[in-house]
């Protein structure tokens, strides 16, 4: 009789994870679409990425923005995950960690790529006929590409690093737990595999880690959403 009580307490004051799962999937796909309209140009030479990205301002603030919100949002709902997975699993805390740690890694990716390099671009793009200012753009436009080309593929990689900790969980369920945490697993190694093979720096590949990661995000969502968690 008491056990009964204590489950009956402790199911009342669970957090709700129904809620959590229908907003994980809702936020897989805002991810997939703006990587879907992030802005995207041809230029071939440097006074040409000066005058798109200082033309593509507001689009680039925009997507990379709402990547922003979008990361902030899933951390709330990992959060609720973990509590629900329960605080005194490994599993879920390394899961909830390495998430977080990714997700910081790509919000600054997107801060820079979306909102910095554009500024930039916005400052020298009047003066790109005198050669010296057009260098002083170039120096800064390579500091900041070579601190995205860093921060992206390892906020990804951790990224999958916490779905295959959570993954490792839920591949000992059973039904749509068991699928979850097997795609997950396959997600995040795949995700890893390509991003140490190629260095991080194809596009490609880190566009199909994106959508890899999100899709085990929003199967997770969908086991929240079924109370299967």
């Amino acid at each position: 009789m008491t056990e009964t009580i204590a489950t009956s307490k402790a199911c009342a004051t669970a957090p709700p994870g129904k809620g959590a799962g229908v907003a994980l999937v809702i936020l897989a796909v805002l991810s997939l679409a703006l990587l879907a309209n992030h802005p995207s140009g041809a230029a071939r030479t440097f006074a040409d990425v000066l005058r798109e990205e200082a033309a593509n301002r507001r689009p680039d603030a925009l997507v990379h923005g709402g990547f922003i919100a979008v990361l902030a949002a899933q951390l709330v709902c990992f959060a609720i995950l973990t509590m629900r997975l329960g605080l005194h699993r490994p599993l879920a805390i390394a899961g909830m960690v390495l998430s977080s740690i990714g997700a910081g890694f790509l919000m600054l990716s997107m801060l820079f790529d979306g909102l910095v390099t554009p500024a930039i671009a916005a400052r020298y793009v009047d003066v790109i006929d005198i050669v010296e200012r057009q260098n002083d753009a170039r120096a800064l436009f390579v500091f900041v590409g070579a601190t995205i080309a860093f921060l992206m593929p390892a906020g990804l990689a951790f990224q999958a690093a916490g779905l295959a900790s959570w993954s490792l969980g839920f591949v000992r369920r059973e039904g749509l737990l068991r699928a979850t945490g097997l795609y997950g697993l396959v997600a995040a190694i795949a995700t890893v595999v390509g991003i140490a093979a190629t260095g991080g720096r194809v596009p490609h590949v880190l566009i199909a880690a994106i959508v890899l990661v999100a899709a085990g995000y929003a199967l997770v969502g969908i086991a929240l959403m079924r109370r299967r968690l």
